[in-house]
């Protein structure tokens, strides 16, 4: 018989029902478990833990116990804090998960007991950090390139909630999916290197807080914010990331569970200039600890490692001309849904890149690069924005509150308005930027004008802005000096009103 027709030759009942019964443990995640009747057993040789014995009693109880953590009697899987378990349930729990992991290691049953013993209700002379669980803190953080779960301090044990990626324990196989998309999102080469030097030095430094962020724009949808998102989230680890949509959970009363990511994406960013949401924001981009609040717990300052990026179909006019905390990046182009004329090739190059990201050997290439990538040290402390300033940073520039403050200046100039009641002053501003109200005083304090009671039209006494243009004609009794004559104060109104009702600018 050849060898070909070997190959073609009936399985025996005994191999296809052992072949069916690994097939169901494989989809039962019992894949690595040492069952006795399995010959030989699947077990992950790799791994150094599958080969302890009860010689490595000291390390398999260090493991163990930094598996779980115990308060008020339950027990917390560190990799689901949510998770409780009783004490004879986490026993179950540890002892199957033990056969896994430590498939060689075979104690007796007096060895079970003590180890049993010292692991979960060990006596007061025999605790141990090492070989018992601890007390949970109630604290969780996310302390990035620490593999260490749990760290004590004063007695109780916090847990550390970053997780490896586990593609980063895969080999590495290179792929220019990424490059092609970078390079037709981001044409401009030397706007391309400095987001690449920002994403290279933040996964470099994992342990560190960059100081400023990313910032994607496009006024049209289906441009590719979300799919360099995507190769973000799964470059440090989707375990690792915190996404939201809008500014609501960032900047809210509870937003530890978004804070304690590594990166933390924001989609559909728009806040109001000078608002505490604007304000907010900007602290924690720049700030390397905040106060935090959990439901259920107090809250306190806690360290933060998060690296920002921000995507926004709204043209961002809230940052001032000098900010540094935002690099911006212009993502509009010809490939976006809806009408673009170069929609399909743009739509194959997003598919390769999500076929890339989704092998993990193809994603490593992509981090290995990143980590070879040479990018001066201090690159995430900082932002030269005079060097790197986008287009779109400097269209901002010109667009700036200052210059805005110009324009508003200049119209009211134009129209020979000198008169505004406050009522009215903050649709002013709208019309050039969106503000805050209590903005207006520092808008109009800047320009000059001064605020003061006023009767005009008959109408009782109300506060309204004026611009003195001559010290020697001061406003009162309905009128004010406009610069060549008297205006009574109900025709400021009345021309501020036209002016109001214009097309937006």
């Amino acid at each position: 018989m050849s060898d070909e027709d070997n190959e073609h030759e009936p399985l025996s009942a005994e191999a296809e029902a052992y072949i069916e019964r690994y097939e169901r443990r494989l989809d039962q995640g019992l894949g690595q478990f040492p069952f006795p009747d399995d010959d030989p057993p699947f077990t992950n040789l790799t791994d150094p833990r599958a080969h302890y014995t009860v010689e490595d009693i000291g390390e398999v109880s260090w493991i163990v116990s930094s598996w779980f953590v115990k308060k008020a009697n339950y027990y917390h899987d560190v990799t689901n804090l949510q998770v409780k378990y009783q004490p004879h349930d986490v026993k179950q729990v540890i002892v199957h998960r033990m056969r896994e992991v430590f498939p060689k290691w075979k104690p007796s049953e007096q060895l079970w007991r003590d180890f049993f013993k010292l692991l979960l209700d060990p006596p007061v002379d025999k605790l141990h950090p090492e070989k018992s669980i601890p007390v949970w803190s109630g604290k969780r953080v996310c302390v990035p390139a620490n593999p260490q779960r749990v760290f004590f301090r004063d007695g109780t044990a916090t847990v550390n909630i970053w997780e490896e990626p586990a593609y980063r324990r895969a080999s590495a196989k290179p792929d220019t999916a990424f490059d092609t998309f970078l390079a037709y999102v981001i044409p401009r080469e030397t706007e391309r290197e400095v987001f690449l030097n920002w994403l290279a030095w933040t996964l470099q430094n994992e342990g560190k807080k960059p100081s400023w962020a990313i910032m994607l724009y496009s006024d049209k949808q289906g441009t590719g914010k979300s799919t360099l998102a995507d190769v973000l989230k799964a470059l440090f680890g989707e375990q690792n990331t915190g996404r939201t949509n809008g500014v609501g959970k960032l900047v809210g009363r509870f937003n530890k569970e978004i804070l304690e990511n590594k990166l933390v994406i924001v989609e559909e960013v728009e806040v109001r200039r000078g608002s505490p949401q604007a304000n907010s924001i900007k602290s924690l981009i720049t700030e390397d600890s905040t106060m935090v609040e959990a439901k259920g717990l107090p809250a306190y300052v806690e360290q933060i490692y998060c690296a920002f990026v921000m995507t926004t179909n709204h043209l961002p006019l809230w940052l001032e001309a000098s900010d540094r905390r935002f690099y911006i990046l212009d993502f509009d182009h010809q490939g976006y849904t809806n009408g673009g004329q170069d929609y399909d090739t743009f739509t194959a190059i997003v598919a390769k890149v999500k076929r890339q990201i989704e092998d993990p050997e193809r994603l490593k290439g992509i981090y290995e690069s990143l980590i070879a990538r040479e990018v001066p040290k201090d690159f995430g402390d900082k932002l030269d924005i005079q060097r790197y300033r986008t287009d779109i940073m400097a269209q901002l520039q010109d667009l700036s509150p200052d210059v805005a403050e110009q324009v508003i200046a200049e119209a009211l100039a134009e129209r020979n308005i000198v008169f505004i009641p406050v009522e009215l002053a903050h649709r002013v501003m709208d019309k050039f930027a969106r503000r805050e109200i209590n903005a207006q005083t520092h808008l109009f304090t800047r320009l000059g004008w001064k605020k003061k009671k006023f009767a005009w039209d008959g109408g009782p006494q109300k506060y309204a802005w004026y611009k003195e243009v001559d010290r020697r004609y001061p406003a009162g009794r309905g009128k004010i000096w406009s610069g060549h004559n008297w205006d009574d104060m109900a025709a400021q109104v009345k021309k501020l009103n036209s002016f109001l009702q214009e097309e937006r600018p």
